[in-house]
This record gives structure tokens, C-alpha cells and sequence, in this order.
């Protein structure tokens, strides 16, 4: 399912705000400070039932209002969310008018944000990579949750044990570990192998109209596993269950894994400008999304707050002609209408608002 509007009620700025979202790209335009971030911020509630802002949701409740109300509707299965946050109130999430769990929600109406971290995706930590490779898996496949929460029981049991010196009771745990370690490792190398290909697809076409998006061809995306993936997560943990003792926690295994993305055998972060780093982040978001969307019959939407900061005109005139390869919905906000006057002639089912022009 997908949102085809979106209704606000006490939501930050917004007394209230109705949109209708286009099938592909929808641009929200306007100076700092007039609301496009916050429309951006409402749409990942009504999918997440969390912020990309802010953990405290009662911030997002209007001041002088007693709760926020977001309602959403898929034009194309007739379905209705209804997403209320009220003071010192649970958030309340209902479909159809009965009530979900927050991971109902998710798959249900599945978003991916890129914020400013995720502009810097190369720079962040390594446990930052795993969070947004993991949320694609727990959209997509109930059972990578199953075997995610399973690994990190046992793993949390076996560090305990470590903690205590207890080594014998530690590798109690280990079967446990290795079997639900081992299906999130082939998992997570899965889904960087066919992301990668539609990666790879979208930049060959980016590079036949502007020979600039030549630097993002063939990269080098590939798991590192956060142990020796040759001899196996089970010897990889026997081996370092000395070290193990020593520092008192578990130091092999899938919550070590990271993603690496090299070109010429040179890490990204260390060659590639802000800007680059940027595109780059949107462009590897962009095909998982459509990953997401070709393989499980999702329709995730992809939002990303203020695109032209940190991108020169050289990356914009790279980023333009992604505009013709969405697949699913784009939701994107500028500072700016200059650039969405730019995209008019290569436009496919494209709206854009000027949020000032909205209240």
C-alpha cells in the first residue's frame, strides 16, 4: 500500500494540511522555516509511528493543541490510516479503524528517509549502515525479523555469560547464535547483491545523458560480515572466544557486519566530495527502494528533505534524470522553486507545491 494524501491536523506548524501525493515524484518547495520539512516528517510518522527528527512525539503536536492527527489514504485499495498522538497519550495507529502494532504498520505502508546522515552515509558508523540495511530486510521479510531478534537474544545471553567469566555457559548459546547469525549474514549479502545490479542499471542510464555520473560505475558494495565468512560464523567465534573472555562481550559475528563502498580499491568517505558522498547515498536508497518494490510487491516511499544542499549544479544535473526511473513514490523538499522548474520538461507524474502558498 501506498499514501495517495495525506491529512494533517495539529501537526507542527499546520493547524490543518490536506495533499494529494503524485504516483511518482511530489516536490515540496519554500524558504527555511515555512513547514516543508515537518509535511516530509508527518508522512514517515504515518508510516513509521517514529520521527526521523525527534524521539519525544508529543513535540510535534501543535502548541496549544491537545493531539496531532495524521490521516492517510491509498486511493488504489481504498484503505485508511489514522495515526493520533495525544499528551501523555500512546501514539494510537489504526488501518481501516482497527488498531496495528507499530511493525504492522511498517510493512504495511513502508517509508525510507534520508536525512541528513544518511547525505553521509560512507561517514557514519558502522552500526548506522547496519540499521538501514536491516530496516529494508524487516520491511521486506518476516522472517529476517524472527531471526534478527533471535540472534540478538542469544547474543545478549552470551555476553552476559562473558561478563560473569562463565566461558563454558557462554558457548551454550552459540548454537542458537550460529543458526540465526548465519541467515542473517546470507540474508543482508542478498539484498547488497540485488541492489547493487538495479544500482548498477540506473547509473548506466544516468551516465548515457551526463558523462559526470561516470564516478558513481562501477563501485565496490559488499558486505563485510563481522566475521571470517570463509571458515564460518561458528570457528570464527571459537577463535575468538579468548578474546571474548578478555573483554567481556562477543567480538565475531553479524553485529560487527558493515557495507564498504570502494571505487579503484579506495574507500568512498576518503575520495568522493560531500556532494558526491550525497548523491551517492540518494542514488543507493533510490534502487532499494525499487529492489523493495520489484521483489515484494512493496510500494515504499522514499523522502529526502532539502536535496540541493550540499550538491553543486554539476550533481544536480546528474541527479535530474533519476526523476524518469521512480518506481515507487519520491517525496523531496527544496529551498527553492528554481530547481523544480528545472525538472518540468523531464517531469513524470511530478507535483510540486510551494509550502508557503499552503497554510
Amino acid at each position: 500500500m501506498a499514501f495517495s494524501r495525506i491529512d494533517l491536523r495539529n501537526f507542527r506548524c499546520f493547524d490543518s494540511l490536506s495533499i494529494d501525493l503524485s504516483s511518482k515524484s511530489t516536490l515540496f518547495y519554500g524558504k527555511n522555516g515555512c513547514g516543508k520539512t515537518s509535511i516530509l516528517e508527518s508522512i514517515y510518522v504515518a508510516s513509521s509511528g517514529r520521527s526521523f527528527r525527534t524521539s519525544n512525539l508529543e513535540s510535534l503536536i501543535k502548541k496549544g493543541s491537545e493531539a496531532f492527527v495524521i490521516r492517510a489514504y491509498d486511493d488504489n485499495t481504498g484503505s485508511i490510516l489514522e495515526v493520533k498522538k495525544g499528551n501523555n497519550k500512546p501514539i494510537n495507529i489504526k488501518i481501516n479503524n482497527s488498531r496495528v502494532t507499530i511493525s504492522e504498520l511498517v510493512r504495511a505502508f513502508p517509508s525510507f528517509s534520508i536525512d541528513s546522515k544518511t547525505f553521509f552515509y560512507n561517514d557514519n558508523a558502522p552500526e548506522y549502515r547496519r540499521k538501514q540495511l536491516d530496516r529494508g530486510l524487516f520491511i521486506a521479510s518476516p522472517d529476517y525479523a524472527k531471526d534478527w531478534f533471535g540472534y540478538f537474544r542469544s547474543l545478549k545471553q552470551r555476553n552476559s555469560a562473558l561478563k560473569l567469566g562463565d566461558l563454558a555457559q557462554a558457548k551454550a548459546y552459540d548454537p542458537l547464535l550460529v543458526e540465526h547469525g548465519e541467515k542473517l549474514n546470507h540474508l543482508r549479502k542478498n539484498l547488497i547483491s540485488e541492489v547493487k545490479k538495479i544500482y548498477d542499471e540506473l547509473v548506466d542510464k544516468l551516465v548515457q545523458e551526463n558523462k559526470r555520473a561516470d564516478i558513481f560505475s562501477n563501485l565496490k558494495i559488499n558486505l563485510k560480515a563481522g566475521f571470517n565468512d570463509k571458515e564460518g560464523l561458528l570457528k570464527s567465534i571459537e577463535n575468538s572466544n579468548n578474546v571474548d573472555l578478555k573483554r567481556k562481550n562477543t567480538t565475531a559475528g553479524p553485529h560487527k557486519a558493515d557495507i564498504i563502498f570502494e571505487s579503484k580499491d579506495l574507500l568512498i568517505k576518503d575520495i568522493f566530495s560531500r556532494g558526491e558522498q550525497k548523491l551517492l547515498s540518494i542514488l543507493w536508497s533510490l534502487s532499494q527502494n525499487i529492489y523493495l518494490g520489484r521483489t515484494f510487491n512493496l510500494s515504499p516511499i522514499l523522502l529526502l528533505d532539502d536535496l540541493s544542499s550540499e550538491l553543486d549544479d554539476e550533481m544536480l544535473k546528474c541527479f535530474l534524470p533519476t526523476l524518469k526511473y521512480i518506481e515507487n513514490r519520491f517525496v523531496f523538499s527544496n529551498i527553492v522553486e528554481l530547481f523544480g522548474s528545472k525538472i518540468d520538461s523531464d517531469k513524470q507524474s511530478f507535483i510540486k507545491f510551494h509550502v508557503e502558498q499552503l497554510k
